[in-house]
This record gives C-alpha cells, sequence and structure tokens, in this order.
C-alpha cells in the first residue's frame, strides 16, 4: 500500500508490539486488549498494518495485525480503493510463501483476511479476477516448494469456511451477498476445487507406503478441505429451502466441525448435484479414498476425518446414478470391497470385546457405511454384485461381535452405538422381506423368484442367529450386575430397560418375527430351566446361595423383556395387533404343541406361582420385585393383542390362539377365565408389594389400559369378579403407598364409567365416594384438628385426600360428569376453608389448585346445571382469593424455583385453571346469558391477581411463558370489550406482555401472542368503523406494529409464525395507516441508497394487497398473506445483516 513507508508507522509498530507484549501477561491483559482495539479504530490504518507485517519476527504480533487487518478491510473497505486491496490481499499470499517458518495460526489468520477480502469484493471485480480465485490455488498446488502447496490448500479451506453457510465470518454485509457468494462457490469453484485436490491426494498417496511419524502439513490440510467440501451443503439440492434473510445458526453447524464420538452421523443418505457423479461417483475416486483411510486409520483425528469422507461417499441415492444398474452395481461393487477391507482390517486382533472396544471409532464408522449403502441402494442391484452375500456374512459376523462386547461396554459408548447401528441395519433388510406396511411400492421390485428365495432364506438364518447372540449377550450381562454396584444404582434410580433398551429390544422383536419358531423354542426352554430353578428354591431341601437368586431374577426379567417384545407391539393409542408370522406359526402346529400359546401360558404360570406368597412370608422374600415388575409390564402389554381378541379384525386368525385367549363365541375362546385369573393376581400383588411403590405403580398402568381397550375393558366389566376388585381396592387403599392413590382412583372410576347399567355405574361410584368421604372426614372431623393440623403426618393425610380428589377430577368425561360434580361439590365450602387454614403450607393449597384445574379441564360442561356452574365459578373465586392474599407480594428466589421440577408450580397451574376455564366457556358463547359473563368474570378476576405476581424473570422459563401467553391470548380474543374496564396497571402489564411475546424466542409464544393481537386488533378497527372510541388502545398498537414489523424484517424468524402473522399485521396496518406509513418511511430511509428504491417497490406491492381503508376486516386474507411472503423474501435477503 501506499502509505506502508510513512515514518509514523514506525512509533505505531513500537506501540502495537508492546501491546501484544502486554497481552500475553494476565495482569496487563485488559489494558493490551484495549489498545488493539483502538488500534483498529485509527482512520486508513491499512497501511500501517503491513508496515507491522514487514518488519515483525513476533508470531503474535503477526497474527494480531493479521487479525486486524481482516477486521478493518471488510469494515472500512468503501474507504479504500480496491486495487489497493487487491495488492494486499497478494501481498499477504507472497508474504506466506516467503517464509517457510511461519507459524500455522498466524497463516491461517492471513489466508481468512484473503478469503475476507475475496468475498467482500467478489461482485465488484471484474470476471477475471473471479476466475483468478481458483486460479491463484491452483498456481500455488503447482509450485515446487512444500510450504506454498500447504499455503493453497490453507487458502482454499478459508475460501471454503467463509463461503459456506456455518462458519462464514460477520462481515456487516446482507444476506443476499453471503447467499450470492456461496451460491457462486459452489457453481463454479466447489467442484474444481474438489478435483484438484483429489488429483494432489492421488500422487501423494501413490507415493507412500505407509504414514511417517512426521506427518505431513499438506496431507492433514488436503483431508479437512476435502470433509469441508464432502459436507457443503448446496443450495441447488436443498429440499428445504430457508427464507430469505435466515443465517445458519451455531446449533446447525455441519457435523464435522462437532466433537467425534458416538452419534455423530444421523442422516443416512447424502445429496449432491447430479453433475458431481463422474467425479465423486467413481470407482477410482472412491478407491483412492479407502487407500487414503489404510494409509492414516491409526492415527485418531486424519482417520476420524477420512472416514467421515467415507461414511459421505456411502450414502449416494439411485437416482444420483440415473438409477442406472450398472453405474449403481460398479458404485455398490466398489464399496463393499472397501468395506469389506476395513471389516478385515478392524477384526484383524481378533473380536473379543477388548479387542473390539480398541477399534470403537473404526467399528463405528465402518458400520454407519454399511448401513447408509445397504439403505439407499435397491436389493435387486445388491444381489447382482457377487460378493454380496460373503459381505452379509461379514456384516452377521460383526454384528455378533458388536453384541458380545456389549456384555462389558455399556456406557453407550463405540460398542453400544456400533450394535444399534448394526441392528438398525439388518431390520432395513427385514422390511425388504416382510414389510411391516404392504402399501407402496413392493421393495423386492427388480428381485428374480429364485433371488427373493434365496434372500429370504439367507435372511431367516441370519436373524436368528443375531436374535440368539442377542439373549446370550443379555444373559452374560445377567451375571455383571452381581458385581456391579452402578448397575444396581442404575436399576434404583428408576431406569426401565423396556425404555433404556426399547430400540435395541425392537429391532430384535423384528427380526425374531421373521423367523419365530427357532427364537420362541429357545426363549421357552430358558424360561422353563430358569422357572424350574426359581422353583427350586422353595423346595425344603434347596440349599441354594443369594447370589444365585439374584441371578436367577436378573435373567428372568430379561427374558420376560424379550419375550415381550417378540410377541406383541406396545400399540400406543392404537389396538396392536398380534404380528402376521406369530399368527401363522401357530395356525401350522397342533394346539398341545403350540409354541405362541404355550409360552404365554407359561408367563401366566410363572405370575401365578410368584404371586401365591402372602406378603410377610419367608416365600416372598425370595421374589424379586424387578421380576414382579416386569412380568406385570408383560401382562399389560400381551393381553392388549391376546386377550379377547376380535377375530374380525384379522384376515387370517390362528385358532389355537383363538381358542386359548379369545371370545367365548365361536371359538370357544378361555379369555373370560384369564380376566378372572387377572383379577386375582391383581388383588394378591396390590397386597405382596404393598409397600414396593414401582411394582405397584406398574400395576395401576396395567389396570388403566385394562380400561382403555376396548376389549379388555368390555371383559373386566361382564366378569362376575370385577365389583369384588373395586370392593377391594376401596377397602384396600389405606394400605397403598399415598404415591398411587390418585392413578388407582383414576382408573377405576374411568373403567367404571362404561358399566353397563346406572345402577351398577352408581353401585361403583358409591364404593369410591364413601372411601374418598370417610379419608377426608377422618381428617377434618377430627376433635383435635385445630390444634394438631400442622402436624406432617395430617397434613399429608390432607394431601392425600385431596389427591384422591383430583383422581376422580383427572376421570371425568361424558358419562360420569354429573355423579362426580355433584358428589365432588358437597366438599366446595370445605376446600375453600382449607385453603385458609393452610396458608402457610403451599403444598396443600398446591393440591386445591390442582383439583380445580383438572376439573375444570376435564369436566363436561354442557352437561352442568347453571347452578352447578355459578357454584364452582365461585369457589374459584373464593379459592383464588385466598390464594391472593396469602401470596401477594411475597418474594421466591428465581434460582431456587428453576431448580424445582416444575417452576412455580402454583401459578402455573392457576394460569392453566383459568385457561381451562375459558375454554369451557367457549360452548356457552354462541349463547348470549349467564354462562358468558360468569367465564369472563372468573378469569379477570383471578388475571387480576395472578399476573401482578409474574415478572420478566419468570417468563423466561418457557413453559410458564407459554401457558401466559396462552392465558392471556385466550383472554383478549375472546373478551376484547372487557380490556377497556381493568384497572391501569393490570391493562399495561397485559400489553407490555404481548409487545414481549411478538420478539420472545419460541415460536409458539409468538403465534399465541399474534393470535391474540390480531381479533383485538380486527375488533377495535371494526368499533372504529363504528365511530366508537378506542383510544386506550392506540399507544398499545403502535408498540405492536413497530415490533412486528422489527421482528418480520431484521430478526431470525420461524417460516410457522408466517401465517399469524399476516392476520396482525393487516389488522395493525388498516387500523393506523398513518403510523405504518411513517415506519415504512422510517426503515427505507435508514438504508442504503443502492436498495431504497427495491425497499420501495416492495411496500407498494405489499400496500396492493391491503384492502382500502373502511373495508370490514377477517382473519385469513389469502391475497395479503401470499403478497407479505413475496414482500419477505424480497426484503429480508437486503434488509438482514451478517
Amino acid at each position: 500500500m501506499d502509505r506502508a513507508q510513512d515514518p509514523e508507522n514506525a512509533v505505531i509498530f513500537k506501540q502495537f508490539e508492546e501491546a501484544c507484549s502486554d497481552f500475553q501477561v494476565p495482569a496487563t491483559r485488559a489494558a493490551a486488549e484495549q489498545i488493539l482495539t483502538q488500534f483498529r479504530q485509527i482512520p486508513k490504518v491499512l497501511p500501517a498494518c503491513q508496515y507491522i507485517l514487514e518488519h515483525t519476527s513476533s508470531p503474535m504480533v503477526q497474527f494480531q495485525v493479521a487479525l486486524a487487518i481482516g477486521d478493518i478491510s471488510v469494515r472500512e473497505y468503501t474507504l479504500y480503493d480496491k486495487n489497493d486491496l487487491l495488492r494486499l490481499k497478494n501481498y499477504m499470499i507472497e508474504f506466506c510463501i516467503q517464509r517457510e517458518g511461519l507459524a500455522k495460526y498466524v497463516r491461517d489468520q492471513l489466508v481468512l483476511a484473503v478469503a475476507l477480502i475475496t468475498k467482500r469484493s467478489l461482485f465488484e471485480v471484474s470476471n477475471e479476477d473471479r476466475d483468478a480465485i481458483l486460479l491463484s490455488v491452483k498456481q500455488l498446488l503447482q509450485m515446487d516448494a512444500d510450504n506454498a502447496q500447504v499455503l493453497a490448500l490453507a487458502l482454499a479451506n478459508g475460501l471454503a469456511d467463509q463461503f459456506s453457510n456455518t462458519k462464514s465470518t460477520t462481515i456487516g454485509l446482507t444476506w443476499e451477498h453471503h447467499h450470492n457468494c456461496k451460491l457462486f462457490f459452489e457453481n463454479n469453484i466447489l467442484l474444481p476445487l474438489f478435483e484438484m485436490v483429489i488429483t494432489k491426494l492421488h500422487e501423494l498417496v501413490s507415493q507412500v507406503q505407509h504414514l511417517p511419524d512426521n506427518i505431513p502439513p499438506i496431507l492433514v490440510e488436503m483431508l479437512v478441505l476435502i470433509e469441508k467440501i464432502l459436507h457443503w451443503e448446496f443450495e441447488t439440492t436443498n429440499a428445504t429451502p430457508v427464507l430469505p434473510g435466515t443465517f445458519a445458526k451455531e446449533a446447525d453447524l455441519d457435523e464435522f466441525d462437532r466433537e467425534d464420538g458416538p452419534s455423530s452421523v444421523k442422516k443416512t443418505y447424502v445429496i449432491f448435484p447430479k453433475h458431481w457423479q463422474p467425479v465423486i461417483g467413481s470407482s477410482e475416486v472412491l478407491w483412492l479414498f479407502f487407500m487414503t483411510y489404510r494409509l492414516v486409520q491409526d492415527e485418531d483425528v486424519l482417520g476420524h476425518r477420512c472416514r467421515q469422507c467415507l461414511i459421505q461417499l456411502a450414502g449416494f441415492q439411485q437416482d444420483f446414478f440415473n438409477d442406472s444398474a450398472e453405474m449403481i452395481q460398479s458404485y455398490a461393487t466398489a464399496m463393499i470391497h472397501g468395506i469389506r477391507k476395513m471389516i478385515s482390517d478392524v477384526t484383524a486382533f481378533g473380536t473379543s470385546p477388548d479387542a473390539l472396544g480398541e477399534q470403537g471409532p473404526q467399528m463405528l464408522g465402518t458400520i454407519q457405511m454399511i448401513r447408509r449403502l445397504l439403505e439407499n441402494v435397491s436389493l435387486a442391484n445388491l444381489c447382482a454384485i457377487p460378493d454380496f452375500f460373503q459381505f452379509l456374512n461379514e456384516v452377521g459376523m460383526i454384528t455378533v461381535s458388536c453384541l458380545g462386547g456389549t456384555v462389558t461396554d455399556v456406557d453407550e459408548g463405540w460398542l453400544s452405538e456400533a450394535c444399534d447401528e448394526c441392528l438398525q441395519t439388518w431390520v432395513k433388510m427385514v422390511e425388504v422381506i416382510q414389510p411391516s406396511d404392504p402399501r407402496g411400492s413392493d421393495p423386492k421390485t427388480g428381485l428374480t423368484i429364485d433371488k427373493v428365495q434365496h434372500l429370504t432364506q439367507y435372511m431367516t438364518n441370519v436373524a436368528y442367529q443375531i436374535v440368539d447372540a442377542y439373549i446370550n449377550t443379555r444373559l452374560e450381562r445377567s451375571k455383571m450386575v452381581l458385581e456391579d454396584e452402578e448397575e444396581e444404582d442404575e436399576i434404583d434410580a428408576g431406569f426401565k430397560d423396556w425404555d433404556t433398551f426399547g430400540d435395541q429390544l425392537t429391532c430384535i422383536g423384528i427380526l425374531a418375527r421373521l423367523n419365530p419358531q427357532p427364537c420362541l423354542i429357545r426363549l421357552q426352554q430358558l424360561l422353563s430351566e430358569r422357572f424350574e430353578a426359581f422353583k427350586a428354591f422353595f423346595t425344603a431341601s434347596n440349599n441354594g446361595n443369594e447370589q444365585d437368586m439374584i441371578l436367577i431374577h436378573e435373567q428372568l426379567h430379561w427374558i420376560i423383556l424379550i419375550a415381550a417384545y417378540i410377541l406383541a407391539d406396545t400399540g400406543k393409542g392404537e389396538q396392536p395387533m398380534i404380528p402376521e408370522s406369530l399368527l401363522q406359526l401357530s395356525g401350522s402346529q397342533p394346539y398341545e404343541q403350540d409354541q405362541v400359546v404355550n409360552l404365554s401360558q407359561l408367563f401366566l404360570e410363572l405370575l401365578r406361582f410368584s404371586s401365591s406368597f402372602s406378603s410377610n412370608s419367608v416365600e416372598a422374600s425370595n421374589c424379586s420385585p424387578r421380576v414382579a415388575e416386569t412380568l406385570i409390564w408383560f401382562m399389560e402389554r400381551w393381553s392388549k393383542s391376546y386377550l379377547l381378541l376380535d377375530e374380525n379384525e384379522y384376515g387370517y386368525m390362528s385358532p389355537n390362539i383363538a381358542r386359548a385367549f379369545g371370545r367365548p363365541g365361536p371359538s370357544d375362546g378361555q379369555g373370560m377365565q384369564i380376566i378372572v385369573f387377572f383379577i386375582e393376581q391383581m388383588k394378591t400383588n396390590f397386597i405382596l408389594w404393598n409397600a414396593d411403590p414401582d411394582v405397584l405403580y406398574q400395576l395401576v398402568q396395567w389396570l388403566h389400559s385394562c380400561g382403555t381397550s376396548n376389549n379388555l375393558k368390555r371383559g373386566l366389566l361382564q366378569s362376575a369378579h370385577f365389583p369384588e376388585l373395586v370392593q377391594f381396592i376401596t377397602q384396600n387403599l389405606g394400605q397403598l403407598p399415598e404415591v398411587v392413590h390418585n392413578s388407582l382412583v383414576q382408573t377405576i372410576a374411568t373403567i367404571c364409567s362404561s358399566a353397563v347399567d346406572e345402577e351398577t355405574k352408581s353401585n361403583y361410584f358409591g364404593l369410591m365416594f364413601k372411601m374418598i368421604e370417610d379419608r377426608l372426614g377422618s381428617i377434618l372431623h377430627r376433635p383435635d384438628f385445630q390444634q394438631c393440623y400442622q402436624q406432617g403426618e395430617v397434613v399429608n393425610n390432607v394431601i392425600n385426600a385431596l389427591e384422591m380428589f383430583d383422581g376422580l377430577a383427572l376421570a371425568c368425561q361424558y358419562n360420569n360428569t354429573n355423579i362426580i360434580v355433584s358428589f365432588s361439590s358437597r366438599f366446595f365450602e370445605s376446600f375453600v376453608q382449607l385453603m385458609n387454614v393452610y396458608k402457610t403450607v403451599p403444598e396443600v393449597q398446591l393440591s386445591i389448585l390442582l383439583l380445580f384445574s383438572d376439573l375444570c379441564n376435564r369436566l363436561d360442561f354442557g352437561l352442568l346445571s347453571n347452578e352447578e356452574k355459578q357454584m364452582l365459578y365461585h369457589t374459584i373465586i373464593e379459592i383464588i382469593k385466598v390464594y391472593g392474599a396469602t401470596n401477594q407480594g411475597k418474594k421466591r428466589l428465581h434460582s431456587q424455583e428453576e431448580e424445582e421440577d416444575k417452576p412455580y408450580a402454583d401459578i402455573s397451574t392457576i394460569l392453566v385453571m383459568l385457561s381451562n376455564i375459558m375454554s369451557s366457556g367457549t360452548e356457552d358463547f354462541s349463547r348470549k346469558g349467564q354462562g358468558h359473563s360468569d367465564v369472563a368474570d372468573v378469569v379477570l378476576f383471578g388475571i387480576n391477581i395472578i399476573i401482578p405476581m409474574i415478572d420478566l424473570e419468570m417468563l423466561k422459563i418457557p413453559s410458564l411463558c407459554q401457558q401466559y401467553i396462552q392465558l392471556i391470548s385466550h383472554l383478549i380474543e375472546l373478551f376484547p370489550d372487557k380490556l377497556s374496564g381493568l384497572p391501569a396497571p393490570l391493562f399495561n402489564n397485559l400489553m407490555a406482555s404481548l409487545e414481549y411475546g411478538i420478539r420472545h424466542d419460541i415460536p409458539d409464544v409468538n403465534i399465541l401472542t399474534l393470535q391474540a393481537i390480531a381479533p383485538l386488533t380486527i375488533w377495535a378497527y371494526h368499533q372504529q368503523l363504528q365511530g366508537i372510541t378506542i383510544d386506550f388502545l392506540k399507544e398499545a398498537f403502535q408498540k405492536f406494529l413497530q415490533e412486528l414489523l422489527n421482528c418480520l424484517l431484521f430478526q431470525h424468524l420461524d417460516t410457522n409464525i408466517i401465517d399469524a402473522a399476516s392476520d396482525a399485521l393487516l389488522a395493525l396496518i388498516c387500523i393506523q395507516r398513518d403510523v405504518y406509513m411513517m415506519l415504512a418511511n422510517q426503515i427505507i430511509s435508514q438504508q442504503s441508497m443502492e436498495i431504497q428504491s427495491r425497499l420501495l417497490n416492495a411496500f407498494q406491492k405489499l400496500d396492493n394487497a391491503t384492502p382500502p381503508q373502511g373495508t370490514p376486516l377477517n382473519r385469513n386474507n389469502s391475497k395479503f398473506k401470499e403478497a407479505l411472503l413475496a414482500f419477505l423474501m424480497d426484503v429480508r435477503a437486503v434488509l438482514r445483516v451478517k
């Protein structure tokens, strides 16, 4: 630069050098940092930067000045002559070439500055200069000097970072500039750059047999660059284009930039532009990567980078090759050949858990490649490859080895992750042979009958081998529990194996159903052996030790789990069907030898035997609560599919299963006898395990499933023994832990509500009501209640009684609303009294609030009389009044609340309750009458009390914020006319909350807010048309419009909010056009001259879609919505800056 030799620069240089020296000393770092920052603010300081760079030999000074050059050259770009900047760019490259010993971090910072100047000037230079970007890299790469070649790759890395979505530096340019730069780079530079680098890689790899101890820097730079290119997010193939102005967030960063570790690869396919296919899809290039991997696999970082490249290359879909069978098979052959070599290397030191554990990252990467290949290439193409079945054999061997490795590797590390990937891969193969959903295209298309039979036979054998290996793994793992305290701790911590290992077990279930006969034989044999060994402990001659018993329990637990996943599906939300292959197997066997029936009956017998002891007996101490819990979980899962099944739901039904477990009808099913057996077992287990909440919770879950499955509910209610169960529970509830009372009351009430006649239903509820009333009465009617009400035991009893009432509230539905309300309302006055009595006990207050919140949520208000509604509303007002008097002005520690499971649970519950009341009232709003004003009065009263308690700190808690905004959103939407009567502080608080909601970073909160603003503004607009003044809202509307325009034009925008934003913006524009015009003109005038006309044009198009002044407004104006989307696509691209 012209002023680079200015004498003043020597003075600046001395100060700069001193500051860099001070920067490295902690005591003087802050002051030095300030000097370095001030240096960058000196006008036109780039010549001084060049002077410093020329005259210093200190790496720290070189680094800091390179940092300054990058920052200043883009920030003050317009102050400099472009030719000067281009000369500076060339100078920095020359500087790096001439200094071989330059520190890597200095060089990288200098090439980053070069990349920044290149990007900033991209569209202001000639075509020749743009072509020179690639040419300069090429020329450097062709030089003989090693450091020039390394510099070429470092420069290419810097360019790739700056022109990408995710790693580009913040340089104060519009989204459109960043986007156009990226498009230019990927369309003109990326592919030739890739070809250039792999040519260089080929030269290096073909000359080197072993990686030297001193790794060549050129190889490191090449692999870093290639990995970036292979992970490039192409705009041209992006299936979900982003809204212009949307910059990538930190969470969207490429996987290769994250720490190496399990679960780092999630997507199992990759999409490149088609014109890349001849390069990255060619066998020669693929083989180059496998050769490179052989060279670097033992070096952690380079090995990882190369694996990430190979994983990407294994994910091409068939249309990338234009569905050409020849090209696809050539690609798959190369991949299979390379992967087999990788498998061979991974297993070179054996397949023991220790040997494989040493190869963890290599193992996982290899399996991720296998999964991608098998998921993206059709079996018709794969089966045409001669080595394919040999390849599958090796994958099977790796799978079994991984399973064996998980006996010791249970920390969700490499082998566990690899094991999961293997199982998912085989499940994908099973889907071809035995599709779970027969709709859609047949995955066997293109395979001959012979190949289908061969593949089916092959997969059938593999499926059993994997299931068998998994069973062996779990049995071996069971032995570890005897010596592993951590495993015991995990069991005690409440982690359920059916959740922790759910994905694995689901895969095992699917594989077993492909070849169920040997799998069920193995399970039956194991269950019989362990059951006999278990029973032997109860014989007089038994001398078994406790360790043997623990092992049998642990192995029984896993046998039950695995069998459950094979025999039945979870069926959440729907009726789970018996798997087709099990029906076919069952139907092909004589009744006495039916494996499905016999195994199921053996589990029923295990339940009967293990429940046949009294709770305090010596025998009961030999039973395991964990096995009991798992067995009851099994019964819940199994019974939903098998018990009292409806034969009409099946195309084919095994006569054996229908007879053993079906209905009493044509198949003479024995299902009702099993229902009787289940009722007896429930009663027995409630007593046997009355001190173990986990088992009891599982029992309640089982009972709940019986109440939600139509087949089981009908069976229970038809059984002559069900009244005994209701009576048993109501009489013995006091003996069970309080933690299950609420859910047990809810479950029983739900089932009883479907009783066949009103008298029976009334009798069932009578038993429950008596139990709950006795429980509450036993506390409130104590003569000494006033003296002992604050004792811990009494408080717990009060909470327990309230939780029983809450159980009833949670059971409310159309067929029991009247009976539950008529009972509960008798105690409304008592609940208000309890709120008063327990002013200083927040736990009791919360229980009462929860009870009324659940009542308002579950009650069918349409079935209540006006008097019942009045009583409910009056009680809620009284309860909130007491709550307000107790808690107003109370100081709470925000940090303490944040650590709670439910922060600010009381406030949250009131917000939900008021929302529930509003939802309940909406059905009455069409009928103008008493009901309408009651709801409004209750809600406004509640809001008046609760909103002053909520501050901005609390609204940072997402769940609380959503509940709060939802409440005021509904309030304003339903009762806009009530706002004018609110006290000024409350009104201002509501409006400030909406303003806060517009700019909140949770999209759901934005949507709720805008859904409140739109109807409020439309209501006010129509009031205005009728000549009614709405001055009290004007200031709020102006703030809403300003905030909304700011969010739409200048902030990160989630596209899900555009519909709600469109309704709100249109209404806000229409009600204050003058304010809108002022804001629009302000936005336009604040921008540079070159984009002002574009903005003006965009605003005019939006104005054309806005209805004329005086036109009545409706929500969902599709014309305006389309215009707004087009407007945002146009203007956000130039208004959003990074």
